[in-house]
């Protein structure tokens, strides 16, 4: 059997070439997605500043949940969770330790005489104790150690690029007003150290500028031949669960935690988008060689008319796709692990991946692509080869002669199904009060009714046709007609070019205005919700709270709020993620903020309590005046009373947070914005005045809401990318499926097209009617994607904006559409020259 399907590849290499090319876009993609994920999994940043630590003690920065059951599991923190300074001397004591050092780490700005003093590769500049330096190492070349408040050290890569010499003057900008200081040293490494500039301070000024007497991680270094390992397991036992020791490559994210929060980015994203090009890749493949075992049941019937089996015939066939799906998988995999490496280095630069995430070849990815592709067609053969191979030698060869008036009962019954479960997909959705469950649903139902429409299309084309076949009638084109007589006597054939058009459609819409939607509805309520008249932000590392207390003394001000993005960890109903949180000063929050408050208010925000949204609520099941248990960003449990639920939190944070309760479990103590009030008439002066802050707080801008809008939308250019670059690919592979089906209809076509020819159609007909055919197939399959994505986007457009229209820019939508349009036309066009290319005589005799 074997050996036979070999023979009938060669003899077919149309249909399995289209099948081929399906199979092999569909392993690249999966291919993609697992290597990402794989990525993603061990990417690691690189040990540099505690590099001459082999242990580092660390809090954890995972959160457990359900604990002591089955489903205990852990999630990731993206606050860092820091250390009791306790603890410094519980593992200084453990026996073979020589030092143990406490680090803490605050980002700063150093500006010498030429001005700001940029770090390694445009990275951060971070603030240390003096005493870390022995962590790295790093050793003074030049100068003394800090012995001052006024001292500081520059390491060698600072200092060049500053063109700093011991005694120079500098300024630091941090957690408070600009300091002017000295260069007392410079200090060098041969470890290199590309993702921090390095700047040493005495100890007392380190703990002042980080705002907590907590330390960031412990550092350990071992005593003379003492055996790291078993060092190791004394420290563990001495820390007795209170901490984690570090070892390796992990120690990594002790130095940036941020690694974290990207290495989970990375994974969602490939999983998310894996498991939806797998579903869109089992529809496409399943189309395509369902189509091509339907071209060939005169050759399977006459398989059966020699006695061949219904059993030979379904093995036949599942050893060809077999092969074609293992050379396919295989074939992809390459450009898949190269697609991955593209898309990883972009999510890097884009920072969303972890920085110099490391994209190979793993096995694990290829045998999933392989394995997934070649799963993919066996079931996509299944139904099509038991449907060829279980009729009557004499009914399969009538049935090659014409298609079948009606559908099938199992195909007919598959349709209504479908069909009935997008309805019911949508109507979940729209009773849905939370967006991201109801985008969900809404993916769900466009890719059902994408299935219904498949399942349904031979009715569907016969309708158009029967439709507008007397207005091309009285028209008396000669194309038109032969185009519509075509649709109604080969109503599957056109419904098998429409449905991948269709696909194209309906998930590109739905991805792409899915997010504009829901930007465009930030933006909306992002302007309804700051009420305040002045909003100070800033260019450098942050606000510090100093200034925000200066600010309250400006004359003119009546309010000042500060906020901050924070998260929490798992709680409040959200078990295995974190939810977005915005940290506030409470006392007259509610004058500078609405949030359209539905319950409660926010005027009662005080210590204690907080606000929550509406979608949260639910997810929690809590509602205002509830006592709830949380966690706080950094995994710090705590309970707090809910006094208000509010409606406008797209693009800020489903819960509101007192800033005396969060301020100590994020990772900066800086802060992102100051919201104002000024006294009426005394604006003007009041900004005046808070410009003037600049010259002890470098950085800080003062500007109305709308700028804070534009650095808001600046914020989020790389979720929008991610967007936009990943519905690009889907919509290339779904267009490729679109080409890849008119060619194996325009291949089929050969014969009917010769006799055409024949019969005395002149070329030009025959083009006009390929033409026409294309312009239906363009029309129906645009229009019902187009549809389809409409009808699934308004139930998340409702729950997002409050309006059931999708919010889709009148350019993008052109191009969505054009780009589609012109996919399928071309493609109809190139299936019908390729339909011409041999003589009518040479035509009529060629094969199926």
């Amino acid at each position: 059997m074997l050996r036979l399907a070999f023979q009938s590849l060669r003899g077919r290499k149309g249909p399995f070439a289209a099948a081929f090319a399906a199979l092999s876009v569909a392993a690249a993609l999966v291919m993609a997605c697992g290597t990402l994920m794989q990525a993603g999994m061990g990417a690691t940043a690189p040990v540099e500043r505690y590099a001459a630590a082999p242990l580092v003690v660390a809090a954890d920065q995972k959160a457990t949940v359900n604990a002591g059951t089955e489903n205990q599991d852990s999630v990731a923190l993206y606050e860092r969770a820091r250390l009791d300074p306790a603890l410094v001397a519980r593992v200084a004591a453990v026996p073979g330790v020589r030092a143990a050092i406490a680090d803490t780490s605050t980002t700063a700005e150093l500006h010498g005489a030429h001005g700001l003093v940029a770090g390694p590769g445009g990275h951060e500049t971070a603030v240390h104790p003096w005493a870390t330096a022995a962590l790295t190492p790093y050793a003074l070349e030049a100068g003394h150690a800090p012995s001052a408040d006024r001292d500081i050290i520059v390491d060698a890569g600072l200092a060049r690029r500053g063109s700093l010499h011991v005694g120079d003057r500098v300024r630091l900008v941090s957690n408070g007003p600009v300091r002017a200081m000295i260069v007392a040293g410079i200090a060098r490494t041969r470890v290199p150290v590309e993702r921090q500039g390095v700047l040493f301070v005495t100890a007392p000024v380190a703990a002042q500028l980080a705002g907590t007497r907590r330390v960031d991680a412990i550092g350990v270094l071992p005593g003379a031949g003492t055996d790291v390992d078993a060092l190791g397991a004394r420290v563990r036992h001495a820390l007795a669960g209170r901490a984690r020791v570090m070892t390796g490559a992990t120690r990594g994210d002790v130095e940036h935690i941020e690694v974290i929060e990207a290495r989970s980015a990375v994974v969602a994203i490939g999983g998310t988008f894996g498991g939806l090009a797998l579903l869109i890749a089992m529809f496409v493949v399943s189309s395509t060689i369902g189509l091509a075992i339907a071209q060939r049941e005169r050759e399977i019937a006459l398989l059966r008319a020699v006695a061949a089996t219904p059993r030979q015939v379904r093995k036949l066939v599942g050893r060809e796709t077999l092969l074609v799906a293992v050379a396919a998988s295989l074939a992809g995999v390459v450009p898949g692990a190269a697609l991955a490496g593209v898309l990883g280095h972009a999510l890097s630069d884009h920072g969303i991946a972890p920085e110099g995430m490391t994209v190979g070849l793993g096995l694990i990815p290829v045998l999933v692509a392989v394995a997934g592709t070649v799963f993919t067609a066996q079931a996509a053969v299944l139904a099509a080869g038991r449907r060829a191979a279980r009729v009557r030698p004499t009914q399969a060869l009538a049935q090659s002669a014409s298609e079948p008036r009606l559908l099938g009962v199992v195909r007919l019954l598959g349709g209504v199904i479908a069909a009935a479960g997008a309805a019911v997909l949508l109507t979940l959705s729209g009773t849905s009060t939370d967006a991201d469950t109801t985008s969900g649903l809404a993916a769900g139902a466009s890719l059902t009714m994408v299935i219904a429409v498949a399942l349904l299309g031979p009715v569907l084309v016969r309708v158009v046709a029967l439709a507008a076949r007397s207005a091309v009638g009285r028209g008396g084109r000669v194309g038109g007609f032969l185009a519509l007589s075509n649709m109604q006597t080969s109503s599957r054939r056109f419904a098998s070019a429409t449905t991948p058009l269709v696909l194209t459609v309906a998930v590109t819409c739905t991805l792409v205005f899915l997010n504009t939607t829901r930007e465009h509805a930030s933006k909306d309520q992002g302007a309804k919700r700051i009420t305040a008249n002045l909003v100070v932000t800033s260019d450098s590392v942050g606000i510090p709270r100093s200034a925000v207390e200066e600010i309250k003394r400006i004359p003119g001000v009546t309010t000042a709020v500060a906020t901050a993005q924070t998260t929490l960890g798992p709680s409040l109903g959200s078990k295995y993620r974190e939810t977005a949180a915005v940290m506030v000063d409470p006392k007259d929050a509610s004058r500078v903020l609405d949030l359209d408050v539905r319950h409660g208010s926010l005027a009662s925000l005080h210590d204690g309590t907080i606000a929550i949204s509406t979608t949260q609520a639910k997810i929690a099941h809590a509602s205002v005046g509830d006592r709830v248990a949380l966690r706080l960003g950094d995994g710090t449990r705590a309970r707090a009373r809910i006094v208000a639920e509010y409606d406008r939190a797209l693009g800020f944070g489903d819960v509101v947070v007192p800033t005396s309760m969060a301020a100590a479990h994020r990772t900066s103590p800086l802060l992102d914005a100051v919201l104002l009030r000024a006294a009426p008439g005394a604006s003007a002066g009041a900004a005046a005045r808070l410009r003037s802050l600049a010259a002890r707080y470098p950085g800080l801008r003062v500007g109305d809401r709308q700028d804070l809008a534009v650095r808001v939308d600046r914020n989020r250019e790389a979720d929008d990318w991610l967007s936009r670059i990943l519905s690009a690919i889907l919509f290339t592979f779904t267009a490729i499926a679109v080409v890849n089906t008119l060619l194996m209809i325009g291949l089929h076509r050969t014969r009917e097209v010769g006799l055409l020819r024949l019969v005395g159609a002149t070329g030009d007909q025959i083009r006009a009617m390929a033409r026409w055919e294309g312009a239906i197939i363009v029309t129906l399959g645009v229009g019902l994607g187009a549809l389809i994505a409409l009808v699934t986007l308004m139930p998340t457009a409702a729950v997002l904006s409050g309006s059931s229209v999708p919010y889709a820019p009148p350019g993008l939508l052109a191009l969505v559409l054009g780009s589609a349009a012109a996919v399928g036309f071309f493609g109809s066009v190139l299936a019908s020259r390729l339909a011409m290319r041999a003589r009518p005589v040479d035509a009529i005799g060629m094969p199926d």
